[in-house]
């Protein structure tokens, strides 16, 4: 139960909050551009007000999707919180106790201060704010880490009576005998979102921007926005319960009787990464037209009370 043999070839290096998280907001954005192109300008609008006061590695819209993590470099911890949604996994029926601010200071907690910012009534007439700026690169990455499922819950069992804070306490082995997390490989989409030293680092060079660009059009070739039709497209709650079923049905696959861990395990986990980060892409981005278009709706009604 502690350990997971993994057989790749490939070594861990990038993460979900590195290139998963651009890829999530290129997705995004090339949906925008497709579909809802004043929606995009005002998201870049938003980001660019931001951008003086980062350290230049966020300024681009699919950049600006790292930001959140970026800040945890500088000691910024008050928003720690906001990156997952920890339900528990207890298959034991154990006694556990989760504090209560676990119970509500979340992503969902994060996704919705986000929409509550960006919509209020209160700042209407002002489309540019500092807090709106902010919020805005809260909610491109925050929407990316829902998509990883350990973001969405957390295991307890004997081996782990306080949990295993999202599988970081939960070792599996790599090809060349290093173990890593399991957290840690599922960030780095089951090895599918690899890097180097010159290969996708940020600030992206122009080249590698259209490279991300490219391969996020590709992705949606792959997994067309019509394959979600019936899916749940703003509702940030459904998407951690979707989340959480994933990591218990496929993820741990060691306590589900039908998901025995096999050598298939690697493969199948990048393809369940890449259409993950597809839907998050597809889902942020109607999460950004949902929220543009009560923008507009609330000017509207200053325009009519004037």
């Amino acid at each position: 139960m502690k350990y997971l043999l993994i057989s790749t070839f490939v070594i861990l290096s990038y993460q979900w909050w590195d290139v998963g998280h651009m890829m999530t907001a290129q997705i995004a954005k090339n949906h925008l551009r497709e579909n809802r192109p004043d929606v995009l300008a005002w998201a870049d609008s938003l980001i660019q007000d931001f951008s003086s006061l980062t350290d230049g590695r966020s300024n681009t819209f699919a950049e600006a999707a790292v930001w959140l993590d970026d800040i945890k470099e500088t000691g910024t911890n008050f928003m720690n919180d906001w990156h997952y949604t920890d339900r528990p996994m207890n298959p034991d029926g154990l006694q556990i106790k989760i504090e209560d601010q676990a119970r509500n200071i979340n992503s969902i907690y994060a996704i919705n201060s986000a929409t509550s910012v960006l919509t209020s009534t209160k700042t209407a007439k002002y489309r540019h704010t500092v807090f709106k700026a902010e919020m805005i690169r809260v909610l491109l990455h925050v929407v990316g880490d829902l998509h990883q499922p350990l973001h969405d819950t957390t295991f307890w069992n004997g081996t782990y009576p306080n949990g295993d804070q999202g599988g970081n306490l939960m070792k599996v082995q790599i090809e060349n005998g290093t173990f890593v997390n399991l957290h840690s490989f599922w960030d780095a989409g089951a090895f599918a979102f690899t890097s180097n030293s010159t290969f996708l680092t940020r600030p992206l060079s122009q080249q590698d921007q259209e490279y991300l660009d490219n391969w996020a059009k590709d992705l949606m070739k792959s997994y067309p926005y019509s394959n979600y039709k019936d899916y749940d497209m703003t509702n940030p709650t459904v998407w951690t319960y979707v989340g959480y079923r994933q990591a218990q049905q496929f993820v741990y696959p060691m306590i589900q009787s039908s998901n025995n861990f096999n050598k298939n395990y690697v493969e199948q986990a990048k393809q369940f990464c890449e259409n993950n980060i597809v839907i998050g892409g597809y889902r942020l981005a109607n999460k950004l037209i949902e929220i543009f278009d009560t923008i507009l709706l609330n000017e509207s009604k200053i325009k009519l009370d004037q």
